[in-house]
């Protein structure tokens, strides 16, 4: 045994503890120095078995030891890295103070655009079968999202590729849902079986997908409906619509989810329409009111099945649409992208807007570009003050990739702090985001799976974003480069500040400019001569109340009402159009099908607008003939049937295969803007329809007690249509909410502009703020030759003053050419004035100027002594 331990052993012991593997070479040295003196093999080999397993157990425990030794020391390494981020956040507290508004307005603005941005992009997505889905629309010169009765059938029974074809209408706007004697305005479409084909609304226990929607007189109700009609329990219960038709409640359907482009309260069996009014799947080509969704097999590639039935309607009226000199063909939309389509719309619930979407979403990018330029601009100006301490990490030892994970701590600490004041200030700004994107969010959306994910993402993406460039740039130099501290005189350090100070100002001065020619147009809608006089008219919605002899009795105690003026009846009104794209044809000129407005009024129409005749006369009730047959046109109507005057088209006869316009021209009034100035102004042919039609009373008034008359005017509409709720509008107001839109962009400019500029000011302030005091013995040395404190602010903020005028100078092109491409969007528009980019420059150039100067003016006045003594 004298030998059991030589020399080469303790070296193999070690190995043992490395490499399990080892155990198998050494088994023999083991067997012959431990137990050469073993004679029977049985009990040799027992005692080698048993050392290998307490040196395997040794090895294990041990290994087990050093991992959470290395644990605990990743744990120290990473408290200290925490630590040292932390005492350099607070050592420059200026800059970290700056970064923090900068992020903190980034994150908060970029984390409500994703929840914005998520929920547009998340409609219909929760429908099992939606990659199979498909709106079938009708592609025309205006785009249709409705087609002809026999579309749905066709597809339906002569195309082997689809499985499923839904038939949606609606349910006439006039029939309310009746409950103990009380009428409701409920959301009510008619819908074939296949609608749980396609989508994916949940029944509750109540009620068999087989069985809904398949029999006449049948309907299906949403839970809300059920628990506020009939307690929640309404299955196999009676439901009354229109006053008149009982149906029986089949089904509860789970209330639609808000990010569906459906929204319904009510479904009503298609069955049922085969029962109220002559119907055929196979006619009605020209009756284009029907809405139909498909459900393609599995495997088909819609694009090629686009292609095969995008000539339905030549294959079978190809003649017809050539005599009427129209061309229609059959598109399909994927579910997915129904709600954001920006051709067709959405006669079903809400519709979004993609270019919403992308403004939004660029303005979130934008906004968090310019915080980590912020980052990126007062790390590497400070550079020169963190030099000495990277020269020294290296001197001793510290690794590039260490000094890299340090700044990058330090910008992710900094960040997720930005975060924590962010999500302070989206909670808070909740309640005004909502108001200005029409949303219903609460603190409940922050939790979803989606977001969280989404935010995560966006803190590593402006973590590494702001902190990787300063990062990498500080830890390339050497040791000696560092310790002399002239990064900042770099192209790295200071001609990247420049170019990133440029941009920064090239997106703030875009932004700005921007939001000047949105509010431009607005106001050149608003100021415009629309051609009819909106301001006090008074409208009472009539379109639920019975017709009839009725409606002439509330019109003639409206008129008596003093301070009422004047009293029309009608089916349209500015803001509000009658039926677009009728078919019409001037008989006797052979002219070309013409797609007009068609409404119904009174005598009293043009007088309660102000219209304006430029040739022949209004309908008059002394002359019955007039009232039967005579038709009052505008202007583009008289130029798209091809009779050059107003007065060449007195006498000229109007046909149309629907008869609706028909007649004979008697009048016609000067052009008005009845769609707003976004569209163009129709041919419009009105006939007269004293009240078979009319959905509205239209109320010209003069009264400054508008609360009193009011009153009056509801007293009367009860003494008539008491059963009937009181719904009224003023015209002017109904008439503006078509510039809803254009008002709600130009508030997220406007706001986002501020925002923008705010950050980028700041940033500036803390760069000009490392600038200035870099530059000290300069200007002690400036002020000792004599110069003033206007002539060195004048010094030290001119190059920056250069790089604004700059970035306000390189944005012009880009926002002349896609402002003037979202002005001719609209019919009729303003043009871009050149003084807003001249106006632009100078907020600009005066907020960078205000900004630069409160610094500059520090080092100015500073002591010219002092100064010279700085280092």
């Amino acid at each position: 045994m004298e030998n059991a331990f030589p020399p080469k052993w303790p070296g193999k012991l070690l190995r043992l503890f490395i490499n399990k593997d080892y155990l198998e070479e050494i088994e023999g040295d083991l067997e012959e120095v431990f137990f050469d003196d073993v004679e029977h093999l049985s009990l040799k080999k027992a005692k080698l078995h048993y050392t290998l397993g307490v040196f395997k157990l040794f090895r294990l425990s041990l290994i087990k030891n050093l991992k959470w030794i290395y644990k605990i020391g990743l744990i120290i390494t990473i408290m200290r890295t925490i630590k040292l981020a932390f005492r350099n956040l607070l050592k420059f507290k200026t800059h970290s103070g700056i970064n923090l508004i900068g992020l903190s307005l980034g994150l908060a603005v970029g984390g409500l655009i994703l929840l914005y941005v998520m929920d547009e992009l998340a409609f219909d997505n929760f429908h099992e079968k939606g990659d199979r889905v498909y709106k079938v629309v009708t592609a025309s010169e205006g785009g249709m999202e409705t087609n002809a009765w026999p579309i749905g059938y066709k597809l339906r029974t002569e195309f082997p590729e689809v499985e499923s074809v839904l038939y949606v209408k609606n349910f006439p706007s006039t029939a309310k849902l009746n409950h103990k004697d009380k009428r409701y305005d409920q959301t009510i479409f008619y819908a074939s079986q296949e609608f749980f084909d396609l989508f994916t609304f949940d029944l509750t226990t109540k009620g068999n997908r087989e069985n809904v929607l398949t029999a006449p007189y049948t309907v299906a109700i949403t839970k809300s409906v059920e628990d506020t009609y009939f307690d929640g329990d309404a299955l196999g219960k009676t439901l009354t619509l229109a006053d008149t038709l009982d149906f029986e409640i089949t089904g509860v359907i789970e209330n639609p989810p808000s990010n569906s482009h459906i929204q319904f309260d009510v479904l009503v069996s298609f069955p049922t329409i085969e029962k109220l009014q002559w119907w055929s799947y196979t006619e009605g080509w020209g009756n284009f009111n029907a809405r139909n969704y498909l459900l393609l097999k599995e495997g088909i590639d819609p694009s090629v099945f686009q292609v095969k039935i995008k000539n339905l309607y030549d294959e079978n009226i190809g003649d017809w649409l050539d005599e009427m000199g129209v061309s229609f063909s059959t598109e399909l939309i994927p579910l997915k992208d129904v709600y954001l389509n920006e051709t067709y719309y959405n006669g079903f619930g809400p519709k979004g807007s993609k270019k919403r979407v992308n403004t939004v979403t660029w303005i979130a990018i934008f906004l968090l570009i310019l915080a980590c330029i912020n980052y990126v601009n007062l790390s590497t100006a400070r550079s020169s003050y963190r030099a000495k301490e990277v020269g020294m990490k290296k001197v001793v030892g510290s690794s590039r990739t260490s000094i890299v994970a340090q700044f990058m701590t330090e910008s992710f600490l900094l960040t997720s702090i930005a975060f924590i004041v962010g999500l302070l200030l989206m909670y808070g700004s909740l309640p005004f985001f909502n108001n200005l994107m029409d949303k219903e969010y609460s603190v409940v959306s922050f939790l979803s799976l989606k977001f969280i994910t989404g935010i995560v993402l966006l803190i590593i993406a402006v973590t590494i974003g702001s902190g990787f460039y300063p990062a990498w740039i500080i830890s390339s130099l050497n040791p000696l480069h560092a310790l002399s501290g002239k990064l900042g005189q770099t192209f790295q350090g200071l001609s990247l500040r420049k170019i990133l100070i440029t941009f920064q100002f090239f997106i703030s001065s875009g932004l700005v400019i921007a939001t000047f020619i949105v509010i431009s147009q607005i106001d050149y809608m608003r100021t415009q001569d629309l051609g009819f006089e909106k301001e006090q008219v008074l409208i009472i919605n009539a379109t639920d109340a019975p017709s009839g002899s009725s409606r002439d009795v509330l019109r003639g105690q409206l008129q008596s009402i003093s301070g009422v003026h004047a009293v029309s009846h009608t089916n349209a009104l500015p803001g509000r159009p009658g039926w677009l794209g009728q078919w019409a044809y001037p008989e006797k000129e052979g002219g070309e099908q013409v797609d007009t407005e068609y409404m119904a009024i009174d005598e009293n129409y043009a007088e309660v607008l102000g219209l304006q005749f430029l040739a022949g006369r209004n309908f008059d009730v002394e002359r019955p003939s007039e009232l039967e047959a005579g038709l009052i046109i505008n202007e583009t109507c008289v130029r798209a049937m091809g009779w050059n005057t107003p007065e060449n088209a007195i006498g000229k006869e109007i046909v149309s295969p629907s008869q609706r316009p028909a007649g004979t021209v008697i009048g016609v009034v000067k052009d008005y803007h009845g769609l707003g100035l976004q569209d163009i102004i129709w041919p419009q042919a009105m006939d007269y329809r004293s009240y078979s039609y009319g959905k509205y009373f239209a109320i010209r008034y003069s009264s400054e007690q508008t609360y009193d008359l009011i009153k009056r005017i509801e007293s009367a509409w009860d003494d008539v249509y008491g059963d009937y709720e009181f719904d009224y509008f003023f015209l002017d107001e109904d008439f503006d909410r078509q510039y809803r839109e254009e008002n709600q962009l130009a508030k997220v400019l406007t706001i986002f502009a501020v925002i923008i500029l705010i950050v980028s000011s700041i940033g500036l302030f803390g760069l000009i703020s490392f600038v200035a005091l870099s530059r000290t013995k300069e200007v002690g040395i400036r002020k000792t030759m004599g110069a003033s404190i206007g002539q060195i602010i004048v010094i030290l903020s001119k190059e920056f003053m250069l790089l604004v005028l700059i970035g306000n100078l390189l944005v012009i092109p880009l926002v002349w050419h896609y402002g003037n491409e979202w002005l001719n969007d609209f019919a009729f528009h303003t043009s871009i004035n050149p003084m807003i980019f001249a106006i632009t420059m100078l907020i600009t150039v005066l907020i960078a100027f205000i900004t630069v100067s409160v610094q500059t003016y520090k080092t100015a006045k500073m002591n010219p002594v002092r100064a010279l003594r700085y280092e």
